[in-house]
């Protein structure tokens, strides 16, 4: 029996939460917490988004050493799933070294300008009005181009490398099969029922897991740092002594970071179509600070409040994941909670970002709350923080504005539906294709920021 001295809030039970995320859709992580407390039980795992535990889970080191028990099954469950997040110890230390010199804010500004070029060649393809099935696959077929010459320093044109490109998107879209995903909110009946679903999808990933080692190969023998501009992961890992297993681990661990910021991106345009007198005031900001045929770095961020608003908004609604897992290194206290060594906890991120305790009308788009800081800071952690934040932030950030800037200085975005809820899964995406139409925009009057 557990000690008594360790308090257990009662959660939901699996019907119950089933049925709110069904009913509740995005707005049901919070309507948990609002229903069972900020923290509570389920399945065994502590559920929360207390910014007070989330601040010490976050922050202190003992709580970052050993990755949940949820990573590591990933691990086993997912091909190609080992990389730099699901990792602690010596294999994480190792891939950190590699990869890390890459992501500093110094040499990630230092890319910016052909990080530009990279996204302008691609939307100046739209030309004058083009109508657009998907946003969001739109947005992932631009930062892969994006990536490749960027990130793994490789032309996107070669055989090779839209072999590899087709790979990492084929496979990382396969995850996302709703009759086969394996993201949801706890284990429940429904899960069984698509057990045979799930089999069948197994077995089609591990034949594309195959075909994106043999391209990550390909392309780590005969094209490696032929754009020499781009940040040159493959050839930093190959320099390390990774083995190709290792490296195709990594370059999908990578694209999978990319591919989550896709999600961000296409909440944001989403966001403009739906509010177009941003489009109109980021339009003339950029314009103004950058110059139409300008580009930002990170040391022109102080230059640009509404557009930085903006993005702190966007990151705070569509964080990229609805949840994040740790499990506590010692016995930890908040308040009356008190949690033993090796509990399994769950960090709610949407309902950080969005319970009313912490956020003024939390569920109203509204960049201008960014005139000030929050008043609890660890209720806003996009990217985390301490010892196991996310490496690429930086980039992240840089790549979000200038994707923003190379878009908004060229088109208007009509999104055609704008009641489009997300999926109930922990990774989250739009529940349905959003529809829109990219129409090269007439240039506006020069306006002046207050």
């Amino acid at each position: 029996m557990p000690s008594p001295r360790f308090s257990k809030p009662k959660g939901p039970g699996v019907r119950e939460a089933q049925r709110l995320i069904r009913t509740h859709k995005n707005r049901a992580w919070v309507e948990l917490a609002l229903r069972y407390g900020k923290s509570f039980f389920y399945q065994g795992t502590l559920v929360t988004c207390d910014a007070q535990l989330v601040e010490q889970l976050l922050m202190q080191r003992v709580h970052t050493r050993t990755r949940s028990i949820v990573y590591k099954k990933l691990n086993q469950i997912i091909p190609l799933a080992p990389g730099l997040l699901f990792m602690d110890g010596e294999p994480w230390q190792r891939r950190l070294e590699a990869v890390m010199p890459a992501f500093t804010k110094a040499r990630v500004d230092t890319y910016a300008g052909y990080m530009h070029d990279c996204i302008v060649s691609y939307v100046e393809q739209w030309g004058a009005s083009t109508a657009i099935p998907d946003l969001y696959r739109e947005i992932v077929n631009l930062n892969a181009e994006h990536l490749f010459r960027a990130g793994l320093g490789l032309d996107p044109q070669t055989e090779h490398a839209r072999e590899l490109g087709q790979a990492l998107i084929d496979f990382k879209f396969d995850l996302m099969d709703p009759d086969a995903r394996l993201d949801w909110f706890g284990f429940s009946e429904n899960q069984l029922r698509r057990f045979p679903a799930f089999l069948k999808a197994q077995w089609r990933r591990r034949r594309k897991a195959g075909q994106l080692r043999r391209a990550v190969e390909r392309v780590s023998t005969s094209e490696v740092g032929s754009y020499a501009q781009g940040l040159n992961w493959i050839h930093c890992l190959r320099e390390t002594g990774f083995t190709n297993e290792e490296v195709t681990h990594e370059v999908n661990h990578l694209y999978g970071a990319y591919n989550a910021l896709d999600y961000a991106f296409t909440g944001a345009f989403y966001e403009l179509s739906r509010h177009p007198q941003w489009a109109l005031l980021l339009r003339n900001e950029l314009a103004e600070v950058l110059g139409p045929e300008g580009y930002p770095t990170r040391d022109t961020f102080q230059a640009l409040p509404h557009t930085l608003r903006f993005m702190r908004e966007v990151f705070r609604c569509y964080p990229v994941s609805m949840g994040v897992s740790r499990r506590t290194g010692e016995e930890l206290r908040v308040g009356e909670l008190t949690l033993p060594a090796g509990q399994e906890v769950l960090i709610l991120l949407h309902a950080l970002h969005h319970h009313p305790d912490y956020w003024d009308q939390p569920d109203t788009f509204d960049p201008d709350r960014w005139k000030e800081e929050p008043r609890f800071p660890y209720a806003y952690v996009p990217f985390l923080k301490g010892p196991r934040h996310c490496i690429g932030r930086h980039l992240a950030e840089l790549n979000f504005v200038l994707v923003l800037n190379a878009i908004l200085q060229r088109f208007d975005i009509q999104v055609h539906d704008h009641e489009v809820p997300l999926a109930p899964y922990m990774m989250p995406r739009f529940e349905r294709e959003l529809t829109c139409t990219m129409a090269r925009h007439k240039e506006p009057c020069p306006v002046k920021m207050k």
